[in-house]
């Protein structure tokens, strides 16, 4: 191999080497561009799955927060919409009777009994049966009917 390297000419030597110097570079070159464009793609996927995780986490604490299981105690629903409602609401009373649960309270306004009695529903995750609004001067009392 040297022997054939001794029978070129300088100029032929210089311009071997610097083709082969050439192609080495790009090579590097085109490692290097491969390498930072699947570390970028990898960034991006990682972002997007941190992403996801954090909107799911965040969900399942709000759901969490927010529902109360359908297994609960008389005495954990009505702290949690004592809780949930401090200020809209007066005379909570809970009672379960054959396997139904009653939730009894009184507001300022029907409006108001309404709103509340549809979040109470939502948040409780029971199927209402009935519901029972009665509105007097001074006050809206509504009862709930959950199975």
């Amino acid at each position: 191999m040297n022997n054939f390297l001794d029978n070129f000419n300088t100029r032929e030597k210089n311009l071997i080497f610097i083709a082969s110097s050439l192609m080495v570079i790009a090579a590097l070159f085109f490692l290097v561009n491969n390498t930072v464009t699947n570390l970028n793609f990898s960034s991006k996927q990682l972002d997007k799955a941190k992403s996801d995780y954090e909107y799911v986490v965040s969900k399942a604490e709000l759901l969490g927060n927010n529902a109360i299981s359908q297994s609960s105690s008389i005495e954990e629903i009505d702290l949690f919409i004592g809780n949930f409602f401090p200020e809209s609401i007066s005379d909570l009373v809970i009672v379960e009777e054959e396997s139904s649960l009653i939730v009894s309270f009184k507001t300022n306004n029907l409006n108001e009994s309404i709103l509340i009695s549809d979040e109470i529903a939502f948040r409780l995750g029971r199927e209402l049966n009935k519901i029972s609004y009665s509105n007097n001067e001074e006050d809206s009392i509504t009862k709930l009917f959950f199975n």
